[in-house]
């Protein structure tokens, strides 16, 4: 082997080596940090039809490089973020809550979320089961609705609606992994169609690298890679509450379209009557600090639909809570913000409100008046 081509192979080997040893030391010590561990969708298909988390896990929750929010997440038995194991035999009453992320809540403490204030606040006198996960839209809400009826029975039940959950809806608009859409045929009905969800084997290896989970869960390197208008920041005022300010006309007919499915959908899904059914609907954030950007977000695609869906619930007799009042009405006062610095998700102040609004509706009132019967 000649001389240069001796020492450009022992050059690369050292590079080589360097980078290994380099990312083997990141391992070690990123095991040592809290590197957001993942809840670990499990499989959907026929078999598995119902998108869950693997169950009966406890794991760190952290955001940012810096992890500037760390918290510890239980996933129970049945495979939804909860403290709480879930039984099908229990026979008190039960208050469902479904969402998606605002719901599933991994960045608050469980005691500090909507579903463990109330659970708290009603002791034994009944149970809140929750039923979320980050992604999911109208559609989805529906199964788990449908999901809780045949396995738990509910009670009532209260569904969190937040701004980008009538896009997150639509089958022509994006397929999310593990989740349902709303497909629309022909003749304008609605066909509810599951996407497939199988972890790859890859995917399996790599959620239990440290550095492969610091990677892509706190720094988000799939979003860099990925880059769009959407990650422009909070400042690019083309975007409100996750979704643009401006929609086109074919867009607001179809989510009004996927509304109209949705809640005509709401009382087989749920099993319960209209009368029993809370839509809770998050405020126009962050355009409600500033009084300057309130008119026009209240004209833009998250104040249009909110006030539509809000329209259509009542005229069926749902009832709906809306936090933009109780929001305004708090800021107003204290001028503290109801999310997290760079998240804009709820905090613990935005889920303690938004709890103290859903405990002055009827539903929840019949619960609190509710007594355990005590055996004889």
């Amino acid at each position: 082997m000649h001389g240069k081509a001796r020492q450009f192979l022992l050059a690369l080997t050292a590079v080589l080596l360097s980078i290994v040893g380099t990312l083997v030391a990141a391992e070690i010590v990123l095991r040592f940090l809290p590197v957001n561990e993942g809840l670990r969708a499990q499989p959907v298909d026929a078999d598995n039809p119902v998108f869950r988390f693997q169950p009966n896990r406890t794991l760190i929750w952290s955001e940012g490089w810096n992890f500037e929010v760390v918290n510890h997440v239980h996933v129970n038995n049945d495979g939804f973020v909860n403290d709480q194991d879930y039984d099908p035999n229990a026979t008190t009453p039960l208050l469902a809550i479904v969402g998606d992320s605002y719901i599933e809540a991994g960045m608050v403490p469980f005691t500090e979320t909507v579903g463990g204030r109330l659970q708290a606040d009603l002791r034994s006198r009944a149970r809140v089961y929750t039923f979320a996960a980050s992604g999911a839209g109208l559609t989805q809400y529906l199964v788990w609705a449908d999901f809780a009826r045949r396995r738990y029975r509910p009670d009532a039940f209260i569904i969190n609606i937040i701004a980008n959950d009538f896009d997150e809806s639509l089958w022509h608009r994006g397929q999310s992994p593990g989740f349902h859409h709303f497909q629309r045929m022909p003749d304008g009905t609605a066909v509810m169609r599951r996407v497939d969800y199988q972890p790859s084997f890859w995917r399996l290896l790599f959620r239990r690298s440290a550095l492969v989970m610091y990677l892509v869960t706190n720094m988000k390197v799939q979003q860099a890679l990925n880059f769009s208008v959407q990650s422009l920041g909070a400042n690019d005022k083309r975007w409100s509450s996750n979704v643009p300010y401006e929609s086109s006309e074919a867009a607001f007919a179809d989510y009004r379209w996927a509304v109209d499915r949705f809640l005509d959908a709401l009382p087989e899904a749920t099993g319960v009557g209209a009368s029993k059914i809370v839509l809770v609907f998050d405020g126009m954030r962050p355009d409600m600090y500033d009084p300057a950007l309130l008119p026009d977000a209240q004209r833009g695609t998250w104040g249009v639909m909110r006030a539509y869906v809000m329209e259509q619930a009542r005229a069926r007799g749902i009832e709906t809570v809306d936090l933009q009042l109780v929001f305004a009405e708090n800021y107003a006062r204290e001028h503290r913000h109801f999310e997290f610095p760079h998240d804009g998700h709820w905090n613990g102040l935005g889920h303690e409100l938004a709890t103290r609004k859903i405990e002055e509706t009827p539903i929840f009132q019949g619960f609190l008046r509710n007594r355990p019967t005590l055996a004889p």
